[in-house]
């Protein structure tokens, strides 16, 4: 038999001291316990399972394009809200966890008219539409607010623009400040085909007030400008987007010098005076760093002008390439004035005298067994001053035939020979034109080949004897 579990007794005229266990072991306080427990968890059942509407605030809104709207590029540019407020109503439990992404709030654009009129941007206002992404859960939407939106939209254009520069700068005395180097050339522009066609040209411009001895560097942003050159300051309406929107520029500052030009000759005599012989422009200035500069003095032209081919009747003038070397500019001038100079031989009082050299001044070198020379004589052109050209003589006239590659030849061949001039004439007078004799290859002794040119000289004559005078 289970005996009953009772309370301790208490000795008999002693009180028992109040502990939360002894409560437990009192009715009373056992029924109110129970009973607040039960409305509290009843309360709790109830909110949790009580349907009310609840607020998603900031909501994003996309912006959509039908297809008809896309074939013709058009785009949304500009929205009156880009953010929804979505009020749901459904159990509370479920609905107090809702979120932002839990919702797709968008707009469409599908004109009646995909044509786009005007240098502005055309506005229609659409329909906001909400719709659940999380089809889980016993909730509905109830309203999205705003219910319509204003949109912007255009055709959308992109066009890319040379950089141009308006950088204002100057150097300081001594020192050449170069072309600015741009970080870019071009900026790619792209936005509503109404703004992007307000834009004529764009450029970066800067004022550097100081005048420059070093490199210069510095930070410009790019200014756009329509097509009446007004800059365009305002572009907070015309949505406009740049791949740059600034440019780092960069001055290059290098010392200067100035160097004169040389001409380039061949066959001038040493006493040829060099105040004859004029440049334009005589001196060119250079720009370079400092080690290159301080190993120039003058820049010899590329021309080579060629005193045999002078003609003392012409005005002998001759345009040269400046040779610059690396790591040098001429600033003198642009163009094709930077890069040439003119040279001009002044042959004034100068004239030009025919001489004869016979065979015993014409040298033969390098010459084979067997060959010998088949020229008697030859007449030789000089120009020189007047006094010296015309009391020159054949014996001042030295002739030089070099056979080295003429080695196998046979019979009579034309050999080309260098004239030059001996003494004093050699000072201020040159030969001009190109020359050649008459080399035997046969093994003929030279006095058949000095008659045979003497029996053709006389046949010539006669000939000339036989022909009728008009």
């Amino acid at each position: 038999m289970n005996e009953e579990k009772k309370r301790p007794e208490e000795p008999k005229g002693k009180k028992a001291p109040f502990t939360l266990k002894n409560m437990f072991y009192h009715n009373t306080f056992v029924l109110v316990f129970s009973f607040v427990v039960a409305v509290v968890a009843w309360f709790i059942m109830s909110a949790n399972s009580v349907a009310r509407n609840v607020v998603i605030h900031d909501v994003p809104i996309q912006a959509n394009v039908s297809s008809a709207a896309q074939e013709e590029g058009l785009q949304i540019f500009n929205m009156s809200y880009n953010t929804a407020d979505v009020e749901v109503s459904g159990n509370n439990l479920l609905t107090s966890r809702l979120a932002a992404d839990d919702f797709e709030v968008s707009v469409t654009l599908n004109p009646t008219s995909t044509k786009v009129a005007g240098n502005t941007l055309q506005k229609m206002t659409l329909q906001v539409r909400a719709v659940k992404t999380n089809s889980m859960g016993s909730y509905e939407i109830a309203s999205v607010s705003p219910e319509e939106v204003t949109v912007e939209y255009d055709r959308s254009r992109e066009v890319t623009f040379p950089i141009e520069n308006h950088i204002q700068y100057s150097s300081a005395d001594g020192y050449y400040a170069g072309t600015p180097v741009l970080s870019a050339d071009n900026v790619t522009i792209s936005g509503p085909e109404s703004a992007v066609n307000r834009i004529s040209h764009v450029a970066v411009s800067y004022n550097v007030e100081n005048a420059l001895r070093q490199d210069a560097n510095f930070t410009c942003p790019i200014r756009l400008y329509d097509q009446n050159n007004q800059e365009i300051t305002d572009t907070s309406g015309m949505y406009l987007t740049m791949n740059v929107d600034t440019i780092d520029v960069t001055i290059p500052v290098t010392p200067v010098k100035t160097v004169s030009l040389t001409a380039s000759t061949l066959h001038q005599p040493k006493g040829f005076s060099e105040d004859r012989v004029q440049i334009s422009p005589p001196e060119i200035t250079i720009a370079g760093t400092s080690d290159v500069l301080s190993g120039i003095s003058e820049i010899q032209l590329d021309t080579i002008i060629d005193f045999a081919q002078l003609d003392v009747n012409g005005t002998n003038v001759f345009t040269s390439d400046i040779a610059l070397p690396s790591g040098v500019r001429n600033i003198s001038a642009v163009g094709d004035a930077a890069s040439q100079a003119t040279v001009t031989i002044n042959l004034n009082g100068y004239e030009e005298a025919s001489v004869t050299a016979s065979a015993a001044n014409i040298q033969l070198v390098n010459a084979p067994a067997g060959a010998q020379l088949a020229t008697s004589s030859l007449p030789v052109s000089v120009v020189g001053p007047e006094a010296q050209v015309t009391r020159l003589t054949g014996s001042e006239v030295s002739i030089q035939v070099d056979l080295s590659n003429f080695q196998d030849r046979t019979g009579t061949v034309e050999v080309p020979a260098t004239v030059t001039l001996t003494g004093a004439a050699a000072d201020s007078c040159w030969v001009v034109g190109e020359y050649t004799v008459s080399v035997n290859f046969s093994g003929s002794t030279v006095q058949a080949a000095v008659a045979r040119t003497f029996a053709a000289e006389e046949d010539e004559s006669d000939n000339l004897a036989a022909t009728p005078q008009e």
